[in-house]
């Protein structure tokens, strides 16, 4: 397999970057791997996964979203659209570089909304969600609630109890606000706007089936109830965390993404 670095501008000009592993150009499948919200296509999990596909001689790719890891770009105006659209620029990108005819796309978090806003525009055989922060429109709600807490000192708050002590005007008027900081960057309203409406569960309705979920039983950032789908194929990892990155976590689920990557889409 070969390995470069490779750059392409999305809509606005900006230059992406990414790894490319490719190989004769024999494979007919080819998987791109998509990263959360403020994370990098450095990730282990990807990492090993790719590699794991390279003895396979199935190309990938790992490229970072704008604004995030190697890509240029500001991150304030990140939106699901915005990424969406970087991610269509890199399947071309991928397409003419490999010649693949069956895209498997590997999304963490945030971008199982990517995933799903794009099913239409680029139609990928298979997915695999890990973690997937599909259900926006209380994962937002329930983020705003958690962050009031810290400031209320013993107050704990979870998923089943956040609703309790939240207050909806209070979070419209938040989402309306430009220029909030997250844990690295700023981001601008258009994001919340977006999404405080949306549950992206629904985008995956009739093609169920070519969707293998992994999510952590213990994930406190994106909780397993959050997800308003019931995938077929479905992988719980016990004690798991939200970014199933440690090596025995990762252990619990790379071999059933393999098979489920090789298996023909016909039975996927």
């Amino acid at each position: 397999m070969k390995t470069e670095l490779i750059e392409f501008k999305n809509l606005t000009g900006n230059l992406l970057r990414g790894i490319l592993l490719s190989s004769d150009g024999s494979s007919k499948k080819g998987v791109i791997f998509l990263h959360g919200f403020e994370r990098t296509m450095s990730e282990k999990k990807f990492k090993r996964l790719a590699d794991r596909l390279a003895e396979r001689e199935i190309p990938s790719l790992r490229f970072d979203f704008t604004g995030c890891g190697l890509s240029d770009g500001d991150f304030r105006f990140t939106t699901v659209k915005n990424m969406t659209k970087d991610l269509v620029e890199a399947f071309k990108v991928f397409r003419n570089k490999t010649q693949i005819t069956e895209l498997v796309l590997v999304a963490h978090s945030l971008a199982g909304c990517v995933v799903a806003n794009s099913i239409k525009k680029i139609n990928p055989q298979k997915i695999v969600l890990i973690s997937p922060a599909l259900n926006q429109k209380d994962l937002l709600r329930y983020y705003f609630s958690l962050k009031k807490a810290k400031n209320h000192g013993n107050l704990k708050l979870t998923w089943e109890n956040y609703n309790d002590f939240f207050d909806e005007a209070e979070f419209e008027k938040d989402c309306c606000k430009s220029g909030k900081m997250t844990n690295e960057n700023y981001i601008d309203k258009e994001y919340f706007l977006e999404n405080k409406e949306t549950d992206y569960s629904s985008f995956f309705k009739g093609c169920e089936d070519k969707v293998l979920h992994i999510h952590g039983d213990k994930d406190d950032k994106v909780p397993l109830e959050s997800v308003n789908i019931n995938f077929p194929n479905k992988i719980i990892i016990e004690n798991g965390d939200h970014d199933l990155e440690k090596p025995n976590r990762i252990n619990k689920w790379l071999d059933q993404v393999i098979r489920f990557i090789l298996r023909p889409c016909s039975s996927a």
